[in-house]
């Protein structure tokens, strides 16, 4: 079993966005590509989930089509799931702070941010290599 874990961010501005990255641990399982080359962990879910290129901003600007996402304030859980591989994509205590809680319930939409880094501290390189991704999710704040 996978360990996924979720951090959360707002970008800057007035209408901040909600942002979320997801990382894990373990980036590779036993699949290589014809090469040699590990295949990242999340490559399938990445393509069957409609998500984008990071710098790609009209692939991801606009809600993805079957994605949806729910926060509960009570006890800070995210709730996420998406089309196929994707289907009950993250379940968890974000550790969200006052910040992010006010743009998620502003904006009702949430950023979903991946790459095959183990930190989001690491996400910038990624984009940098091309191998960033990014969705726009409905999200509902209850």
């Amino acid at each position: 079993m996978i360990t996924m874990y979720a951090w959360p961010s707002t970008a800057d501005g007035p209408d901040a966005l909600p942002m979320v990255h997801f990382t894990t641990e373990e980036q590779a399982g036993a699949d290589v590509t014809p090469d040699g080359v590990p295949v990242w962990l999340f490559d399938t879910a990445i393509r069957d989930g409609g998500w984008a290129h990071f710098s790609d901003y009209d692939g991801w600007a606009a809600p993805a089509p079957g994605w949806t996402a729910a926060y509960r304030r009570a006890d800070d859980v995210l709730f996420v799931s998406g089309p196929g591989a994707c289907e009950g994509w993250y379940q968890g205590n974000l550790g969200a702070p006052a910040e992010w809680v006010d743009a998620a319930a502003a904006q009702q939409n949430l950023v979903l941010l991946a790459a095959p880094v183990p930190h989001p501290s690491l996400y910038g390189y990624a984009v940098e290599a091309g191998a960033a991704f990014a969705l726009l999710v409905p999200l509902l704040v209850v």
